[in-house]
């Protein structure tokens, strides 16, 4: 028997930046939700804390009080309208900085579960149309179409702003079916929009997938873009000791070469703990640190403008024939090789 609405609300959460997207959208609807806020449990401390997760349970109620008090059924939407960077956590500015709006749409991807646990993001090719599908257990929740209508809005809207440009979706394909007038879904996506879908999907052209973005900024991107993955382990780390000393390695690496001592201090334990554990994960230090040069290599050597060399010390060879050696060993191709096949480069498994 699969879990009630209850429970998987219960067990999934959101990111604090969420929540202030949220308090913010509602608050332009004329519902101030602050009060609900601290009946439910929720300080300042929790949306001032990056790292902290909210529980969908207090979310989904707020969702229900701004639906209510709005008499905007179609608050979903004119919330995704009024998008900016500040409410989409490190997703925002990596995505605004990246190169073009395929590799925006490449981080948006894997970031979904680090915003909201309600869905996740597929994609698909069809007829050289990119399909972008967001997938759920949860859509027989009342609010269901209230959050697709805001993503939607949000993720339109704010490609629009990155590419400095209005260009518009092939096609929007809803599940669900207006939920208020349906020109105003028109007037937001100015495509087609058809309802009670087989899927919810956003429709683009490849056409505008290699369009350079207004805000491009190689280095801001590389410190934006280490910020994003940096997050998104941290959300997969809070229950994996793999991943909390992956991200540990992430964060060492901004300093120096990583070590076990120092790391194993940060987690809290004795490093002769931590090698325990980590055998009892048939793994090992080691193969963990070279696990992340590796997967840190290959974005670097794609995602920015730093030499080989550097790259090389970064990751803390000695010199840059000892990391040529040990790309080769990894991919059977030298770093340069491999940075000039672009994105047909193996992938960094």
């Amino acid at each position: 028997m699969p879990p009630s609405y209850t429970t998987l609300l219960q067990q999934r959460t959101v990111a604090p930046f969420w929540l202030e997207f949220l308090l913010d959208a509602a608050l332009r609807a004329g519902v101030d939700l602050s009060t609900a806020l601290v009946e439910l449990g929720v300080s300042n401390d929790d949306l001032e804390n990056p790292q902290s997760r909210i529980s969908m349970t207090v979310e989904d109620q707020l969702i229900r009080k701004a639906l209510q008090h709005s008499n905007d059924p179609l608050f979903g939407l004119h919330m995704g309208e009024a998008i900016r960077p500040r409410f989409m956590g490190e997703l925002g500015y990596a995505s605004m900085s990246s190169a073009t709006l395929r590799d925006a749409i490449e981080l948006m991807i894997p970031f979904m579960k680090v915003t909201t646990e309600y869905a996740g993001i597929r994609f698909e090719w069809r007829d050289d149309q990119l399909w972008l599908i967001w997938e759920s257990d949860m859509e027989a929740l009342p609010t269901y179409p209230m959050r697709i209508d805001a993503n939607f809005a949000a993720a339109i809207t704010f490609g629009r702003w990155i590419l400095g440009k209005d260009y518009n979706p092939e096609r929007i394909h809803l599940r669900h079916a207006p939920q208020g007038n349906a020109a105003e879904y028109q007037r937001i996506f100015n495509c087609a929009v058809v309802f009670e879908q087989q899927e919810n999907a956003i429709v683009l052209s490849n056409d505008i997938l290699d369009l350079p973005l207004r805000d491009a900024d190689p280095d801001v991107h590389k410190l934006a873009r280490s910020r994003m993955q940096r997050a998104v382990t941290q959300y997969h780390a809070r229950d994996n000791l793999l991943d909390q000393v992956r991200l540990e390695i992430q964060k060492c690496f901004q300093r120096g070469v990583p070590q076990l001592e120092p790391i194993a201090d940060e987690l809290g334990v004795k490093p002769w703990t931590l090698r325990r554990q980590l055998r009892a994960e048939n793994t090992d230090f080691s193969s963990l640190l070279e696990e992340e040069r590796r997967r840190i290599a290959c974005d670097w050597l794609l995602h920015s403008e730093r030499s080989v060399n550097q790259i090389a010390l970064d990751l803390g060879y000695s010199e840059q024939s000892a990391f040529n050696r040990a790309f080769k060993r990894w991919f059977g191709i030298t770093p340069v090789s491999y940075r000039d096949q672009g994105r047909d480069a193996p992938p960094p498994v």
